[in-house]
């Protein structure tokens, strides 16, 4: 009895833990004391929470991921699926990847028609 209790708390912490730590630090991954702009067009979307996630293909720098907020952050300040279309051109402004990776934590975002979207005011 005491055995199959202790699996059954072991394994509801560990169902716990699982999204917490896929979940990181906005701040641990992207350098707050940078900001870079990059114009390009988007080529991959992934729209789904925790965060949204896309890919811009910037002239002579390669394909970079951005990572925005959750759909509903995103949303409530006028980012929509409809503005991460695939072939979209947009500019990107954010904060690099702390890993040198062609990566970084979006600020803000031009979109299709020239409408600038704030999404984030600091990389907290």
């Amino acid at each position: 009895m005491f055995r199959v209790a202790g699996l059954l708390l072991g394994l509801a912490v560990l169902l716990i833990a699982a999204p917490t730590s896929a979940h990181h630090s906005f701040v641990g991954s992207y350098d707050s004391t940078k900001l870079i702009t990059l114009k390009g067009t988007v080529t991959k979307v992934r729209y789904g929470n925790p965060h949204i996630f896309f890919s811009v293909d910037v002239p002579g720098k390669g394909v970079w991921k951005v990572e925005a907020e959750s759909i509903s952050k995103t949303r409530a300040k006028g980012l929509t699926k409809d503005h991460l279309k695939r072939g979209a051109p947009v500019t990107v402004t954010g904060w690099p990847s702390r890993k040198g990776k062609p990566a970084i934590g979006l600020q803000s975002i031009i979109v299709p028609g020239g409408k600038v979207i704030k999404i984030r005011g600091t990389a907290r």
